[in-house]
């Protein structure tokens, strides 16, 4: 039915391969796996809207596996690998966790120590290590690739 449809990384996501099992009766996630393959093809510019939406109100209105192949028989769906998180976007949510993480503490202990003084608002000193704390955050956004390079 279709040349250039990978058989394998397709067919296999189903619960049983549509071609063999096609009397066997689709489950919920049969029919996301398909409808998530049509939407692939629509946002790829393989299918125009009315197709699409003719493929994908097919999809929901499947019984049966072997109802799913002539809708996706034709579809080529190319491989979307998910981009490896780098190590600078890992320096980059460590560190801005951290800073948030002592900035929370820094401000609740002298929140704590304010409130149980009973006295007036007095020095905020929690800015000095907010400070300090926060130059390796603008570190990692300004010199990313020095991040990278240490493997952090």
């Amino acid at each position: 039915m279709s040349e250039s449809l990978p058989e394998r990384p397709l067919w296999s996501r189903f619960s049983a391969d549509p071609h063999t099992h096609g009397d066997m009766r689709a489950s919920d996630a049969d029919r996301d796996v398909a409808a998530e393959v049509i939407n692939a093809a629509f946002s790829d510019g393989r299918l125009d809207s009315i197709e699409h939406g003719e493929r994908l109100a097919g999809v929901l209105q499947a019984k049966r596996l072997g109802e799913l192949v002539p809708l996706l028989g034709d579809i080529t769906v190319a491989a979307r690998p998910q981009p490896p998180q780098t190590p600078v976007r890992r320096v980059r949510g460590a560190a801005i966790r951290s800073w948030l993480g002592l900035a929370v503490l820094f401000n609740v202990i002298w929140l704590m120590s304010w409130l149980l003084s009973g006295s007036e608002p007095f020095y905020y000193w929690p800015i000095w290590p907010m400070i300090g704390t926060g130059i390796p955050v603008v570190v990692a956004y300004l010199f990313p690739d020095r991040q990278a390079e240490r493997g952090d």
